[in-house]
């Protein structure tokens, strides 16, 4: 007997079928002048975000490298900002659909519902500016969108809930308006732009759910397991910098990956993320959370050479 894979959530593969049309259809429905086809619709430069937006300004490799080279490496960079906003908001789609099956009212399942389709907005729009190509292999590929898919495979309503929509989307509010702010490309700008108060109401949302909510101990443990695992993967994102140095410059040393970290000012940007993170998480409902947090070092920043 041949086993099926179950597909399921945020696995479910990009595919250009009959559908397409129906949902181009209904994504021109909903966002008016917005071409809703899903075909890439990006400018000639892909260096969406400056040298200075990345630190690279402050790197001697990057400044060092010829023009041609310098750009690359902002090529990737850029990517690799747009692939996680496209894991976010792919993992957003899954999530919401979830919270619509775990509702507690008529009402609260209407509002994930309309959540849900904000979610599926963002996505496409977000995938018009990376090649279809990539958008594909992010479905087995991104790191983000595993560990975060992981989350919302819980059953555990309390655990996705604070997680994901009272401390991610704290965060995604604050680095989308950040990225629409320092933007190269109006387009693109514009459309971080239109996330912003999609990302507000559902973080709202989700402080004022969380603070209603009786925690078992159970679900701290989980909350605060995950946290820990979560916590130290924000520390890590600058690692994609490397990866893009590395890709054009060729083999980089342990030595000069610390060197680079250090001169970005890594445990200082941790410092200031890890901060951030923990004001999310304040809420008359996690006093127990945060404080084991703080107990197992969660919120102590990593140095250079800790983050290779």
């Amino acid at each position: 007997m041949i086993k099926q894979q179950i597909i399921t959530g945020s696995n479910v593969p990009e595919v250009e079928d009959k559908l397409s049309c129906w949902l181009s259809s209904a994504l021109y429905s909903r966002l008016g002048q917005f071409s809703a086809s899903l075909t890439v619709a990006q400018p000639h430069s892909l260096v969406y975000w400056g040298a200075s937006f990345f630190g690279l300004d402050k790197v001697t490799i990057f400044q060092n490298a010829p023009i041609a080279e310098r750009a690359k490496i902002l090529q990737l960079c850029s990517c690799n900002i747009l692939e996680e906003a496209y894991a976010i908001e792919k993992v957003g789609v899954y999530y919401m659909a979830k919270m619509v099956l775990l509702s507690e009212s008529t009402q609260e399942q209407m509002l994930y519902a309309l959540y849900s389709a904000d979610e599926v907005t963002h996505l496409a729009q977000i995938s018009r500016f990376l090649p279809k190509s990539q958008a594909q292999i992010l479905e087995l590929e991104h790191p983000l969108l595993k560990f975060l898919t992981d989350i919302v495979d819980t059953e555990d309503k309390a655990v996705i809930l604070f997680v994901l929509q009272v401390v991610l989307e704290g965060w995604s509010l604050s680095h989308y308006r950040s990225l629409a702010i320092e933007c190269r490309e109006p387009d693109l700008s514009l459309t971080l732009q239109g996330f912003l108060a999609d990302e507000s109401r559902h973080h709202g949302t989700g402080v004022m759910l969380f603070h209603q909510m009786s925690l078992t101990q159970s679900s701290q443990d989980l909350i605060v397991k995950i946290l820990v695992d979560f916590l130290r993967m924000m520390q890590l994102r600058q690692q994609s910098i490397l990866a893009a140095i590395a890709q054009v410059k060729g083999y980089l040393s342990r030595s000069q990956k610390i060197r680079i970290l250090e001169e970005l000012d890594i445990e200082n940007y941790n410092h200031t993320c890890l901060k951030f993170l923990r004001s999310l998480m304040r809420n008359p409902n996690s006093g127990a959370i945060l404080h084991q947090l703080e107990v197992r070092g969660a919120f102590q920043p990593l140095s250079a050479s800790e983050c290779i």
